[in-house]
């Protein structure tokens, strides 16, 4: 069927090497091989009038879907329709050799023709939870347009009962979804959602850019749509191709022209697809790289629209998948401040964590004290970007994909030991950050530790040996005492004042001042109500109470009040951080 489609596209106009001949690759796959090398740059000149467009698919319908263009959200999702209607009229369609090469969806790899027991595998992967999504998402877009089709358009006998799918699909079983989408397949059937599916993929996996051909048609080209180049779309893929696209007139005539770079006689004739991971390629094109220097890890962040405004004045935006590439999914543009638009996504590659996400996670911890990035705010943000980081790469950790001979399961395999490097590695990289950070003799100062409070502030050690029977600091985190002994040290430099007389007292040295402002300043803004002080009593009593009898020198001074102890758990917040696996919390000092 290639020789055919080939011949067909030559009578047509079609121009290439005469050493690039196309020969079967495996199963269901094609490629191009350069036979002769003459000097001559490997190319193939496709004529304008071959691109199938949403202009040329509108013009084998008449004017009946003219109107669909201005009432869909992307001409695509026109083409698509068309592309499926034209499949349809297989024997009547003028571009009858190029349909028959396409494969159907049993033919495709990609993971929307999977079975159920293959796609559980992906369970818990960025893939498996944007299947179903995307699905949801296609199914909205196939719904508009089959509803637009006016009455003059000619549908299938199906048809109507193609549009009970929309009210049943929320309930379809991952074993439903393959019975209808690949083993009923029928390609008469055109206004089904099957054949709308199967024209989304052949969309992604095989078009070009419309507007590489912009200067050379009378139609208006729109930002994202796209076309099908016969012929050349045939090539297939390699990240290390050196090729050129490009538009050439030649005797008055508008071609398409393909070119390679250093391609040896009798080696594959590549395109590049362009820098596309794992996930991307076996989604859209049903196949993975092994060590594909393009890999990415996808990371989505839901940020709660209160928040966004907290976002704006930080400069952060977040970025959607429009930003990086385009999707099989149609979506419309939305404006990214819109107080809907609250979820980022973001593409992780291996040793490479991006900094806005870093800057989003620092601003996402930011507390009403601060009023730009702090030191707190880069050391809480970068915690609680590798604890996402290290949950996400646990439940990767725990897939096993089995080694089953059979491509489907070998891309799978590759597309999740993939994810668990890039995982690993952006772990391993945001812990070199803040490694780098806190070895920095500018920043070491402003940290103090609960170990350096008990190390330093003596009275309070033996307070708490007296008290809470606390012999040393090992007793303490064995007793999980952390929170408690952080509350009451906070209050004791609140009353700090009250213990430093002179310069010579000794509290001087380790009841740091500016915990004391900062707790003189969060509790001046503070109303205390009344449910914070029901929550906290009970601890008030168990802990401050028998705290001020037994050792009344420390905690018999100043102000004592269970209120109190409702801002030292704010305070406990706005000027900490909590580092590492055991979570250690660390305050944050201001800068001098």
């Amino acid at each position: 069927m290639v020789a055919e489609l080939v011949q067909w596209a030559k009578t047509q106009g079609l121009e290439l090497n005469e050493g690039i001949e196309f020969r079967g690759i495996g199963e269901n796959n094609t490629g191009a091989f350069y036979t002769t090398n003459n000097g001559e740059k490997p190319y193939i000149r496709l004529p304008v009038e071959l691109a199938i467009t949403v202009d040329s698919a509108l013009r084998s319908f008449g004017q009946d879907l003219e109107a669909l263009r201005d009432q869909c959200d992307s001409s695509n999702t026109v083409l698509k329709l068309c592309l499926a209607r034209e499949r349809s009229r297989l024997k009547n369609s003028t571009i009858k050799k190029y349909l028959e090469c396409l494969p159907t969806l049993q033919q495709m790899n990609t993971p929307y023709c999977w079975d159920a027991e293959t796609k559980r595998y992906l369970q818990g992967t960025n893939l498996g939870s944007s299947l179903k999504e995307n699905i949801g998402v296609l199914v909205e877009e196939w719904w508009k347009i089959i509803n637009l089709l006016p009455d003059s358009v000619q549908k299938p006998e199906q048809h109507f009962v193609n549009m009970k799918y929309y009210y049943e699909s929320k309930f379809y079983t991952d074993d439903d979804a393959y019975a209808y989408f690949v083993t009923n397949e029928d390609p008469a059937n055109w206004t089904s959602f099957p054949n709308f599916l199967w024209a989304s993929i052949i969309l992604k996996s095989r078009s070009f850019p419309a507007y590489l051909i912009a200067d050379a048609v009378d139609w208006d080209v729109k930002r994202h749509d796209t076309m099908l180049l016969p012929v050349i779309d045939l090539l297939n893929h390699s990240p290390s191709a050196h090729v050129e696209w490009g538009l050439e007139r030649k005797e008055s005539k508008s071609y398409f022209v393909f070119k390679s770079d250093d391609v040896k006689s009798g080696s594959q004739l590549f395109n590049n697809y362009g820098m596309k991971g794992n996930e991307e390629l076996l989604l859209a094109y049903g196949f993975c790289l092994e060590d594909n220097s393009s890999d990415v890890s996808a990371l989505k962040i839901k940020v709660p629209p209160q928040l966004l405004p907290q976002l704006q004045q930080f400069g952060v935006r977040l970025p959607r998948l429009e930003d990086h590439t385009n999707s099989i999914v149609e979506k419309p543009d939305t404006d990214p401040n819109d107080n809907e638009n609250h979820e980022g996504l973001y593409f992780l590659k291996k040793n490479v964590v991006p900094p806005d996400l870093i800057l989003l996670f620092q601003v996402l911890v930011k507390n009403e004290m601060e009023t730009e990035v702090t030191l707190r705010m880069k050391l809480a943000g970068l915690n609680q970007l590798r604890k996402a980081l290290e949950a996400k790469a646990d439940i990767h950790a725990a897939l096993k994909v089995p080694d089953v001979d059979n491509d489907n399961y070998r891309n799978m395999k590759i597309y999740v030991e993939s994810q668990k490097v890039i995982l690993a590695s952006c772990v391993k990289q945001i812990k070199h950050i803040e490694k780098d950070m806190l070895a920095d003799p500018n920043i070491k100062p402003r940290l103090i530790s609960l170990k350096t409070v008990y190390k330093n502030d003596l009275r309070f050690q033996q307070s708490l040996l007296v008290t809470l029977g606390v012999t040393s600091y090992d007793t303490l985190i064995e007793n999980q005492l952390q929170d408690q002994c952080w509350l009451l040290w906070l209050m004791r430099c609140y009353n700090r004042p009250q213990y430093i007389k002179s310069k010579d007292d000794e509290e001087e040295n380790y009841l740091p001042e500016w915990v004391h402002d900062a707790f003189v300043k969060l509790k001046e803004k503070t109303t205390v109500s009344a449910m914070a002080v029901v929550q906290h009593k009970e601890l008030y009593q168990e802990l401050v109470v028998p705290l001020s009898q037994m050792v009344p020198e420390i905690y018999g001074v100043g102000s004592w009040k269970v209120e109190d102890m409702v801002v030292s758990g704010l305070l406990l917040d706005a000027i900490s951080f909590h580092r590492g696996k055991n979570q250690e919390c660390i305050l944050v000092g201001p800068s001098t």
